[in-house]
């Protein structure tokens, strides 16, 4: 009969199991600026859609389908901003009741 060799324990799952504190901090910092940034990305397009109508309406030399067109993109942008942040509070609740 053949001798099977035993396999050892596996060097390094410690670090698998329990991601370091500043790996996950690092993370969110991130995700945190990328969040920012987005936010601040549809606050400009809000800003540009409000100038837009308002030199429109003070009979300034802009095409309505321009203005149009900035607004729409406003609210697009607003939407799907909207919906990421729908999405994030339903993750959040959903690992909140998974811990309690």
């Amino acid at each position: 009969m053949t001798d099977i060799p035993r396999i050892g324990p596996v060097q390094g799952l410690e670090e698998l199991q329990r991601p370091s504190p500043t790996a996950g901090k690092a993370a969110g910092a991130v995700f945190g600026e990328s969040l920012k940034e987005a936010i601040r990305t549809v606050d400009g397009l809000q800003k540009d859609s409000e100038a837009a109508q308002a030199a429109f309406a003070r009979g300034e030399d802009v095409e309505l389908h321009e203005v149009l067109i900035k607004v729409e993109e406003a609210e697009v942008a607003f939407r799907a901003m909207m919906e990421v942040r729908n999405r994030l509070i339903d993750a959040y609740r959903q690992i909140m009741q998974m811990g309690g």
